[in-house]
């Protein structure tokens, strides 16, 4: 009876130790594999990024971890540090999962060349050059709405004021787009007080008002006024007169 026991002990011990023997070597055959693979480390999408979206934003904001995969699965050109997106932008829309290419994170410099101004349908982006007092000191930012005013020469009657178009919005104040308002400080123009230091604000403008903005910026001289939100169109006042250039009642 005892030799009987002693048997089944015996043999359950022997089927542990077989049992421990097979998952270490099962688990030492995946980490051999993944060695022979040579693993590497890659930065990947956690959750969708916006073009636009800065690198330091991305990393703030808990949009990118880094995560371990064979070299074999590691994409060409695989952001491998974070201080290569430092000063970089989002130039397209990246997905969840997707592994972090440098090229596709832009410099400033390329934010405009990189279409990543968020044009309307049926509108043009047009950049005005302004200076400090002409911009509401310096508060217009990306995503404001501004009326704009046109003061230029009316034959024998001098200069005449007049409101040329309300509501438009602001696209980029300077190289700050819209896109990037929040992770740039808002946009705003940095100047002080009595500068002259011109900067250039995008503003979106319908495609037939076009010619007609560009006509009273090379003729006259522009001023912007912050609108408040939701603000409704205001009377345009007198027309007074003008020439064949003048501005048609279509544009109200």
């Amino acid at each position: 009876m005892q030799s009987r026991v002693l048997a089944i002990l015996i043999a359950v011990v022997l089927a542990l130790v077989a049992t421990v023997a097979m998952v270490v070597y099962v688990n030492g055959a995946d980490r051999r594999a993944v060695a022979d693979q040579q693993p590497v480390w890659v930065f990947v999408a956690k959750e969708p990024i916006k073009a636009g979206t800065s690198g330091e934003d991305a990393q703030n904001g808990d949009m990118i971890e880094r995560r371990e995969v064979a070299r074999s699965s590691a994409v060409a050109g695989a952001v491998r540090s974070p201080e290569q997106l430092k000063g970089r932008f989002a130039a397209v829309d990246i997905v969840q999962g997707e592994q972090l290419l440098l090229k596709r994170w832009v410099g400033s410099a390329d934010v405009a060349g990189r279409r990543l101004l968020p044009i309307p349908e049926h509108y043009q982006a047009l950049s005005i050059g302004l200076d400090l007092q002409r911009q509401v000191a310096g508060f217009v930012t990306p995503g404001d709405r501004v009326s704009m005013l046109v003061t230029r020469p009316r034959g024998d009657a001098g200069e005449e004021t007049e409101l040329l178009l309300q509501n438009v919005p602001v696209l980029a104040v300077g190289t700050t787009a819209l896109a990037n308002a929040a992770s740039q400080g808002g946009g705003r123009v940095n100047q002080g007080k009595g500068s002259t230091t011109v900067t250039a604000v995008t503003l979106a403008i319908k495609e037939k008002h076009v010619k007609y903005v560009v006509h009273a910026v090379e003729q006259g001289s522009i001023y912007l006024t912050l609108m408040p939100p939701n603000a409704q169109p205001v009377d345009r006042g007198s027309r007074g007169v003008g020439d064949a250039n003048d501005i048609p009642q279509e544009l109200e």
